[in-house]
């Protein structure tokens, strides 16, 4: 009943409030050029206070330069400025009663005036928004933010402008590639890298405009589909300085951090140095830290792995956090980058990365056939320790005003050691028990790695004409030694086996590449676009096993059975060629791609096999307004690992086949999607759908003896469908200018077909997975913020055979953020995350509260202090639980992972750069 009477309260507040606004007066008018019949389009009607010039609101003129500004204030001296690119400025004082509400202008003839606005302008008077043919310039000064606000703050205020969840940006529904501070990318081609770590009070202006590389690479885009650049323009007061931060934090348990992030920022140089070390299963800065102020989004990240708690790993580095268990990381690094005079750029970066993990695992999985069901049960523990070194560059040279070169190269060296015992039994519904297992195993891994990447780009005289071209190569080497001790016991048959061995694996693999892409116009309507791509590879899979020599106890004596090699060779050779026509929003470009592979597969024992295929790809991509449709055929070698002939026997109760006889799977991919942004109603929609139909998909064939061991090998098999679909919608809604209210919805279906083999019974299996998600957000003058999400989770199995029977799972997840910035240096958060899974097996928890809670104490000159006091896990419920459906099987997780404690962190921000304090990005995270 509470619940209802909130709700209900809610609802009449925003019903309330909204006719408030509507009972308030409204200013509108058309705007035309001099001429009375050109309109004039985009123009930036703002209403101040004729006291103050505080601004009111301010709204955009449509297409056919009409344009209304509602809710306006009754009784009050009021200022109209309208402004409009190549026009004189047009200005009017007014008054709106309650006897005379509304003010219509009529049509408003707008004088010529090459002057720039800049000139016509007091800097009081300066409109919030401007459009200037392809740029849209945003006045930062007219949108209130907190003095800890970040330009993600900022540009959550701006019209058109949409940050979701993870902080990937758009702007009218069209994805931002990049950011750019003062015109230069001295953070990297992620948006995010600048937008979650630089302070909004530095900004001045914010320039939004069209992607213009994009569009030289691809000239076929739509005005829809390119991508948009922001260029942040600074306050003259800030061009050069020192900022970063330091922090340092103990609490229960002995757990701790410490660590620093300093940046010396000049016009052309900027050189970052970083260091942490904690024991928090979390990296030492969050990832935008090291993105922005750690200068790895200088250097470009080609690589990025990110966990739900707020761990990651970029190029391969980790920076802690990733994975399961308790985990210490600590890293240092350094990175440099610079202007070399006005048409180079260099990047340089070294970075050295360590983690030590402690795991442990319950795993409970049931198979299904006919009337029986296998239980496997397992308990996994162990350590692993991983070291890593990278080094890595970036050169960018702009050879003339129409010609850019680029070069990319990294080196990075990397080491393991994995210590692990895992405990197993298994059973059925028919024998209460059919094998135990204990296997202890150690293993080594080292591996180096190098990527080049040289590109080329060229703009003619001739618009629409260009030229782009890539030569790249990427090596990469690891070596594994494993030692494993094994004992088994099987009860059907009384019996036990041993094995002790050493696998040694020797992998290498080389990738060559060169990529042409030429575009040339043949008509304002058609165009041709022809592109070659030629790939040679080399693979290396060499395995060497060894036992135990009898009288020494060392591993030298030979495993002839278990000791084999593939070396594989090839050339992958790619030509198309398409035609667009264009015709105002509507486009079509078919094209077709003759595809060559050449495979040489040479075994150390077995007979080679030797491959060719030659396949005419088709593809066709449709543009009509908002939607678009994409029609292609991919084709693709199966991976070096699944042609193995060697077995893996490293668990005795799951071995591994090879299959060198694997051909290459071909893919059909459809694919619609639209995006639609409406501005005056603070709207958006995204809708997508793809559909995938594979034939010769590598699928796996299992068997499972008596004694419940399994033998797996993937095969070759058709009609391997996958089919997936997401909608979702937002509303915001805003009420004068403090409170703030948006809601949303969305759903995620997933639709696949497949094949399971299971000892020779084949059968079609059916999956479908539903994720609906409702979430609700309220912000209030950025004092008060509260969000809201609630995400239920179906899937369904179904098998065409009858020895199969149908499964189902459900899932259960809500997350609640709560964060006050209330009195003033004061900041409170808290956040509560629930998991609810009904169906997990027998031992495993079903559900889970997960309360972390914080205070922050901003002191200091300009906040630059940071003192914070936090809870993780404070009911201590925190726990790690998974269900997944796969094949004929449902597996069941728990893996153990901090629980409750208290940290006390005192941090200081250098020259005031920190982060906004408080929030879902930021709680317990530094």
């Amino acid at each position: 009943m509470t619940k209802t009477k909130l709700l209900f309260f809610l609802f009449s507040l925003i019903f309330f409030t909204t006719n408030v606004s509507a009972q308030k007066g409204l200013f509108s008018g058309s705007l035309s050029d001099t001429s009375g019949k050109k309109p004039v389009v985009y123009a930036t009607i703002t209403i101040f206070h004729a006291k103050d010039t505080s601004i009111v609101t301010y709204r955009l003129s449509d297409e056919s330069g009409k344009f209304k500004v509602p809710a306006l204030p009754l009784q009050t001296e009021l200022r109209a400025v309208i402004t409009a690119s190549g026009f004189a400025v047009w200005r009017k004082e007014f008054t709106l009663t309650e006897q005379s509400p509304q003010l219509d202008l009529g049509q408003v003839k707008m004088d010529i005036d090459v002057k720039e606005m800049e000139e016509l302008l007091v800097i009081s008077e300066r409109p919030p928004v401007v459009v200037r043919k392809d740029t849209i310039e945003f006045n930062a000064s007219a949108f209130k933010t907190l003095p800890t606000a970040l330009v993600e703050d900022l540009l959550k205020k701006f019209p058109g402008v949409d940050v979701d969840k993870e902080g990937n940006i758009t702007v009218n529904g069209r994805k931002v590639n990049k950011m750019l501070v003062e015109g230069k990318e001295f953070f990297g081609s992620d948006p995010k890298i600048a937008s979650k770590n630089l302070p909004a009070n530095l900004i001045d202006k914010v320039q939004v405009v069209d992607d213009k590389e994009e569009l030289q690479r691809n000239p076929d885009l739509t005005a829809g589909e390119v991508g948009q650049v922001i260029n942040l323009k600074l306050k003259k007061s800030i061009k050069q300085g020192w900022f970063g931060k330091l922090y340092a934090g103990a609490g229960t348990d002995d757990r701790y951090e410490g660590g620093g992030i300093v940046n010396l920022f000049r016009d052309t140089l900027q050189v970052s140095l970083l260091g942490y070390s904690n024991n928090l299963n979390r990296s030492g800065f969050s990832i935008q830290d090291v993105m922005n102020i750690g200068g790895f989004g200088r250097s470009n990240v080609n690589t990025m792995m990110v966990s739900s708690e707020g761990g990651f790993a970029l190029n391969d580095v980790s920076f802690g956090g990733l994975g399961q268990g308790i985990q210490r990381s600590s890293g240092a690094g350094v990175n440099a980058n610079t202007l070399l005079g006005k048409k180079t750029t260099l990047s340089l970066q070294y970075f050295f990365g360590q983690n030590k993990t402690t795991i442990g695992q319950k795993n409970n999985t049931q198979q299904f056939f006919n009337d029986t069901t296998l239980t496997l049960r397992s308990i996994s523990s162990g350590e692993i320790l991983n070291n890593s070194h990278r080094v890595s560059a970036y050169l960018k040279i702009k050879l003339d005003s129409v010609s850019t070169l680029e070069y990319r190269p990294s080196f990075a060296f990397t080491n393991t050691k994995n210590n692990n015992l895992l405990q197993s039994n298994s059973f059925s519904n028919y024998e209460p028990q059919l094998n135990e297992s204990e296997n202890a195993l150690r293993k080594a891994t080292n591996g180096f790695s190098t990527g080049h990447e040289l590109s080329y780009n060229r703009q003619f005289k001739k618009p629409g004409r260009t030229f782009y071209f890539t030569l790249g190569l990427q090596y990469n080497s690891t070596d594994d030694e494993q030692y494993n001790d094994a004992e088994n016991i099987f009860y059907k048959i009384p019996s036990t086996t041993s094995l002790h061995q050493l696998r040694d694996q020797d992998q290498h693999s080389l990738n060559t590449r060169f990529y042409a892409n030429f575009t040339e116009p043949l008509s304002k309507s058609w165009n041709l676009r022809i592109t070659q791509n030629v790939e040679y590879f080399a693979n290396k899979d060499y395995i060497d096993t060894y036992e135990p020599d009898p009288n020494t106890g060392e591993y030298i004596t030979p495993a002839p059975d278990l000791t084999n090699g593939l070396k594989r060779t090839g050339w992958r050779n790619s030509t198309y060629a398409g035609f667009r026509y264009k015709y105002k929003k509507f486009s079509i470009t078919p094209g077709m791609t003759l595809r060559n592979l050449r495979i040489d597969n040479r075994l150390r024992k077995n007979p080679s096999i030797d491959q060719q295929f030659d396949y005419l790809l088709p593809a066709l991509a449709i543009t009509l307004d908002k939607w678009n449709f994409n029609y292609s055929v991919g084709a693709r070698e199966p991976e070096v690992t699944d042609l193995q002939p060697v077995v893996n026997n490293t668990n005795p109760l799951y071995l591994q086949l090879g299959n060198p006889s694997l051909k290459p799977a071909v893919s059909h991919n459809i694919s619609v999607n639209s995006y639609f942004f409406d501005v005056k109603r603070t709207l958006n929609y995204n809708f997508n759908a793809n559909l995938s139909i594979t034939d010769n998909g590598v699928v796996r064939a299992r068997t499972v003896d008596p004694d419940g061991v399994q033998i797996t090998q993937p095969i070759n098999a058709d009609g391997i469908w996958t089919a997936y679909s997401s909608i979702s919608i937002r509303k915001q809604y805003k009420f004068g200018k403090e409170w703030k209210f948006s809601t949303g919805a969305g759903l995620f279906a997933m639709y696949s077909q497949g094949l399971v083999i299971v000892n020779q019974n084949r059968s079609r299996s059916r999956n479908l997975s539903l994720s609906p998600n409702v979430n609700a957000s309220f912000n209030w003058n950025d004092k008060i913020e509260f969000n809201q999400r609630y995400a239920p989770y179906n899937n369904r199995s179904s098998y065409q055979s009858n020895a199969y029977p149908s499964l189902k799972v459900w899932r259960h997840t809500t997350n609640s953020e709560l964060v006050v910035r209330l009195p003033k240096h004061i900041v409170w958060e808290t956040s509560l995350d629930y998991n609810y899974n009904p169906q997990v097996a027998q031992g495993i928890q079903k559900s889970a509260f997960r309360w972390n809670a914080a205070v922050n104490l901003l002191f200091l000159k300009q906040d630059k202090g940071q003192l914070k006091l936090s809870v993780y896990d404070l009911l201590n419920q925190n726990i790690s639980v998974s269900r997944t459906v796969r094949e004929n099987y449902i597996q069941d997780t728990e893996t153990i992972i901090l629980r409750r404690y208290f940290l006390l962190t005192f941090t200081y921000n250098i020259r005031n750069f920190g982060g906004k304090v408080g929030g879902k990005d930021r709680l317990l995270m530094f």
